[in-house]
C-alpha cells in the first residue's frame, strides 16, 4: 500500500514540476520584458502606410462615405438592420420559417460615417482621421492617436464596403495592436517631450524601459501573422491548380491585376508560352515556393537559426505580389507585420548601424 501511494505521489510531483516548467516557459515567451523598439518601428512604418491609404480616400471621398455613395445611406441602413450576413441554422439543419431574433438580423458594424452625413462634416472627420494617423506615426499622444486612427480605419472599411479588401483587414489588425502595445515609448515625439521636460526640471533624463507589455503585444502580432499564413496555405491546398502547378499562371496572366499594359511584361509572358519547358519550370517553382513559404513559415520562423531564411522568403513572396499583382500597399503592410518577428534588440542594433553609417558619411 505504501509503495502504491509513494508511486502516486511521485507521479503527481512529476506532473506538477512539468506544469511549472510549462507555465514558466509560457511566461518567458509572452512576458519577458523588452524595450519596444520593434513596436516603435512598426508604428512608424505602418503609420506611414495607413496614412497613405487613408489619404487615397480624399479623391472621391463622397463616392465612398457620403449619403449618396456607391452604397447609399438608405441601402446601408437596410443592410445593417435587415440582412443576415451569417445566418445561424438550428441543430436540425432546417431553417426556422419564423423571423430570426433581432440579434441575428443585420450586420453589426460601426462607422462614424453612418452618423455624420453632412458633406462638410464628412470632410472634417476625414481630416481628423488623417491627423490622428499622422500623430500615431510620429508618436504624439500615441495612446489616444492609436485608438483614434483604428476607429477611423474601421469607419472607412465598414462604410465603403465596395472597396473592402484584404489590405483593409490587415491595416485594422495592425492598428489594433498599436492600441494595445507601448509603441510610443521610444522613437516618438512623446519620448522626446518627456526628455525635454526632465531636462527643464533638472531631473534625470528617462531612458527606454523594458516592459512585459511590449513582448506580449509583439508575440500576439507574431501569432496572428502565423494564423494568417496557415489559413492562406491550407486554403490553397484545396485548389486543383495548386496541385497541378498552374496557379501562378492565373496570377501572372490576370488582366485585372497583372501589369499586362507594359510591353516588357507582356513580352516576357509570350516568351514563356513559346518555351513550354521554361514555362513548366517557372510555374512549378513559383507554386512550390509559395506553398512552402506559407506552410513552412508558421513552424520554422520560431527557431532563431531558421527565422531569417523564412522571413526572407516571405519578403520575396510579398514583393512579388506587390509588383506582379499591383498590390503594393498589401505587400507593404504584410512586410510591416512580418517585421514583428525581429527581436527588439536586433531592431535597435539596425538603427545604431544606420546612424553609424550616416555619421561616417557626413
Amino acid at each position: 500500500m505504501s509503495s502504491h501511494s509513494g508511486s502516486t505521489e511521485s507521479w503527481v510531483g512529476m506532473a506538477r514540476a512539468q506544469f511549472r516548467d510549462f507555465m514558466g516557459s509560457l511566461d518567458q515567451f509572452f512576458f519577458t520584458p523588452s524595450v519596444p523598439y520593434t513596436l516603435a518601428a512598426i508604428r512608424i512604418m505602418g503609420g506611414l502606410t495607413v496614412l497613405y491609404i487613408n489619404f487615397c480616400f480624399t479623391f472621391g471621398l463622397g463616392q465612398y462615405v457620403s449619403p449618396d455613395a456607391w452604397i447609399s445611406q438608405p441601402i446601408m441602413e437596410m443592410l445593417r438592420s435587415e440582412v443576415t450576413e451569417y445566418p445561424a441554422l438550428p441543430i436540425g439543419w432546417i431553417a426556422d420559417p419564423a423571423d430570426p431574433p433581432p440579434v441575428y438580423r443585420g450586420m453589426h458594424t460601426f462607422s462614424i460615417f453612418y452618423h455624420v452625413t453632412d458633406m462638410n462634416c464628412i470632410w472634417l472627420v476625414h481630416g481628423a482621421i488623417l491627423l490622428a494617423t499622422f500623430m500615431l506615426t510620429i508618436g504624439l499622444w500615441t495612446r489616444f492617436a492609436a485608438v483614434a486612427a483604428w476607429i477611423g480605419a474601421l469607419s472607412y472599411i465598414q462604410r465603403a464596403q465596395t472597396s473592402l479588401f484584404g489590405l483593409d483587414t490587415l491595416t485594422s489588425i495592425l492598428l489594433f495592436y498599436m492600441c494595445l502595445g507601448p509603441c510610443g515609448a521610444v522613437w516618438s515625439v512623446d519620448s522626446w517631450l518627456a526628455s525635454r521636460r526632465a531636462k527643464r526640471l533638472g531631473l534625470p533624463v528617462p531612458v527606454p524601459r523594458e516592459e512585459p507589455a511590449a513582448t506580449f503585444v509583439q508575440r500576439l502580432m507574431q501569432i496572428h501573422f502565423v494564423i494568417i499564413y496557415v489559413g492562406a496555405g491550407t486554403s490553397k491546398l484545396m485548389g486543383a491548380s495548386w496541385w497541378g502547378g498552374t496557379a501562378i499562371w492565373g496570377v501572372l496572366a490576370n488582366v485585372s491585376f497583372a501589369p499586362l499594359e507594359y510591353d516588357g511584361y507582356y513580352s516576357g509572358l509570350l516568351f514563356l508560352t513559346r518555351h513550354r519547358w521554361l514555362w513548366e519550370i517557372v510555374m512549378s517553382f513559383s507554386t512550390v515556393f509559395t506553398l512552402l513559404v506559407e506552410l513552412g513559415l508558421p513552424f520554422m520562423v520560431w527557431f532563431p537559426r531558421t527565422r531569417w531564411i523564412w522571413m526572407t522568403g516571405s519578403l520575396l513572396l510579398h514583393t512579388g505580389i506587390a509588383f506582379l499583382m499591383g498590390l503594393t500597399s498589401f505587400g507593404i503592410v504584410m512586410a510591416v507585420l512580418l517585421f514583428s518577428f525581429v527581436p527588439s534588440n536586433k531592431t535597435h542594433l539596425m538603427w545604431d548601424h544606420l546612424r553609424g553609417r550616416d555619421a561616417t558619411s557626413s
